[in-house]
């Protein structure tokens, strides 16, 4: 009994391990790319003012009161949180660059993107005849 329940539980791990996928996923529009491109340029604008203002914040703290004196550095009360805001302002920056660059990227693809109706000749009834199809174009600049 235990092999076959080994058995069974193989067979249906390799089964769903090696089958294809059945719900491929939509291809994505114009409006998509539009709309996700949208999307990621407001992340990175909140990203980046964000940030923005965390640093301002971390400097704009004030210093408190002496701690430690030292020969070369001197520790005060507000230092940690001083840094605190300060890199995560600039953490935060540094993160809306990449996603500047793909808002830019998915603006490309979506101005390159149209549907429009094409004329091509079939035969029918041995005479030629222009129809209408509907089609995707994809425009690559090189």
């Amino acid at each position: 009994m235990k092999k076959f329940i080994l058995f069974v539980t193989m067979l249906i791990i390799a089964v769903s391990t090696f089958s294809q996928q059945t719900n491929p996923s939509p291809s994505l529009t114009k409006a998509d790319y539009m709309q996700k491109s949208k999307k990621q340029k407001t992340a990175a604008l909140v990203l980046l003012g964000g940030g923005a203002t965390f640093v301002l914040t971390g400097i704009l703290i004030p210093k408190g009161d002496l701690i430690h004196e030292g020969w070369l550095d001197n520790s005060y009360k507000n230092d940690g949180i001083k840094g605190v805001f300060e890199l995560t302002g600039i953490l935060s920056m540094i993160g809306s660059i990449p996603l500047f660059t793909a808002s830019g990227k998915n603006k490309k693809r979506a101005m390159s993107i149209s549907f429009q109706n094409e004329t091509i000749p079939q035969i029918q009834n041995n005479s030629l005849v222009y129809r209408s199809v509907p089609s995707v174009s994809l425009k690559i600049n090189l």
